[in-house]
């Protein structure tokens, strides 16, 4: 396919290890619609949890639907150009941030927000309003290849800490993490790493388990057999990133009676149900929902100020750690794809693509 062809890759629904590229026509603009040229995209563990949720009560599907039901357009985070437009409040080579599809262009009918635009596109699901805004960005700089991995899955991080260091108290708090390697683990880690008032757990595969304890943000790290010989003085909270019913069920079991909460915040082993617990409940944490409370009490410029400031922070941290690889075209879109699907993808490096 020639470099410049515009293109939108797709996913078999009922079987996601499955994709096609298709070419795109150059669409007519309706008044007030904008052309985005995706410049920078990545995809994460993240991207694959909203292809497993992509039926309802999620919808992650309905965010970019296409006209054959039994194929897919999975929704990504990255940066984005004007390239056309008809609306007069936005004009050819303003940047922004916000969701994508996987495709060389994307068109967006944006209303004027504080932060930047809403797309209100008919027949677009979003889950929450922060999924629809687009927010403005200056021209790329030495953080932005990270930034683009980063930024759609640090807000989780963020709040997850926000939260877990909320309810360690004098007496202290045992945080276990699970999935420990995925990247929205290890900001949680960085995020609570030097609290004197928590103590982190992280478990993990056993094949990612050297790479985990290499990290050193983790007091502890453990596999997943190992997780009858953990033990924990005082309250424990839980952070589980697996969504594997097996896992949720043996650390409620083992440490019920001193959990005060229990975060359910991914699904790296696949989606399933979430089981019925008590005493406490698992919880879903929805990270939008605790940046808008969190706007709602700070105010939108002190919230960002702090948010971006420790952003950048874990962007610098990776450097340690994370290597970024660059590559481009829909065929390496698919092929990360693939290896975020089936288990293959390292947990120490990612590949920023760009379209």
């Amino acid at each position: 396919m020639p470099e410049a062809a515009r293109w939108e890759l797709l996913v078999k629904r009922d079987e996601l290890g499955v994709t096609e590229v298709r070419r795109v026509a150059t669409p007519e603009l309706a008044a007030d619609q904008v052309e985005l040229a995706v410049e920078r995209l990545a995809l994460t563990m993240n991207n694959v949890t909203y292809a497993r949720w992509g039926d309802p009560p999620m919808h992650f599907w309905a965010t970019f639907p296409t006209a054959d039901p039994a194929w897919g357009r999975v929704p990504t985070w990255g940066f984005a150009r004007v390239t056309r437009s008809r609306h007069p409040g936005f004009g050819v080579g303003e940047r922004f941030f916000g969701l994508l599809p996987p495709s060389s262009h994307h068109l967006v009918l944006p209303a004027p927000i504080s932060a930047g635009f809403a797309d209100t596109t008919p027949d677009r699901h979003y889950p929450q309003p922060w999924y629809r805004t687009f927010r403005p960005s200056g021209e790329a700089d030495h953080r932005e290849d990270r930034r683009t991995l980063v930024r759609p899955i640090y807000p989780a991080s963020f709040h997850a800490a926000e939260l877990l260091a909320g309810k360690a108290g004098d007496d202290g708090l045992t945080v276990l993490v699970t999935s420990a390697s995925s990247k929205v683990a290890i900001g949680i880690a960085h995020r609570l790493h030097g609290n004197p008032n928590v103590r982190t757990v992280g478990f993990t595969s056993e094949h990612h388990r050297e790479f985990v304890a290499g990290l050193g943000l983790y007091d502890a790290v453990a596999g997943y057999p190992d997780l009858s010989v953990v033990t924990a003085d005082g309250p424990v909270a839980c952070v589980d990133i697996t969504g594997d019913n097996a896992v949720v069920s043996a650390i409620h079991g083992a440490f019920r009676d001193s959990l005060v909460h229990f975060a359910l915040l991914g699904w790296t082993h696949g989606a399933q149900p979430p089981l019925d617990l008590a005493d406490p409940a698992p919880e879903v944490l929805f990270s939008p929902g605790f940046e808008q409370k969190a706007i709602e009490a700070e105010g939108e410029d002190a919230f960002f100020a702090r948010y971006h400031a420790a952003e950048n922070e874990f962007i610098d941290a990776t450097e340690s750690w994370l290597t970024v690889k660059n590559d481009g075209g829909p065929d390496a879109v698919a092929a990360v794809f693939a290896s975020l699907v089936d288990g293959t993808h390292p947990p120490d490096s990612c590949t920023v693509l760009v379209p």
